[in-house]
């Protein structure tokens, strides 16, 4: 058994993107004020995203793994299972 994990952060979630909630003053965390309760939708912002960075969390949402399509294509190669991949860019028009 093999566990997968990422101290590195990088600030890069899209909120123009993205669908969530912050938490607020009146809400019964107000020391999380202003801070990310909440993401349903979540979209990164490429442009933000190191060129050498294949595993990472997200700064403001640390709950997400995220990976590159060369490490997902090299776990999917090496049979990983248990992960679920799911497309976090934004799409271009």
């Amino acid at each position: 058994m093999f566990v997968l994990n990422s101290l590195r952060v990088i600030r890069c979630l899209d909120e123009s993107s993205s669908d969530f909630l912050k938490w607020t003053k009146q809400d019964h965390r107000a020391d999380l004020a202003g801070q990310y309760r909440q993401v349903t939708k979540l979209s990164v912002d490429p442009r933000a995203i190191p060129s050498g960075a294949h595993l990472f969390r997200i700064e403001a949402w640390r709950v997400a793994l995220i990976v590159s399509e060369h490490v997902k294509s090299a776990m999917e190669a090496a049979g990983c299972i248990g992960a679920k991949f799911i497309d976090v860019t934004p799409l271009t028009n």
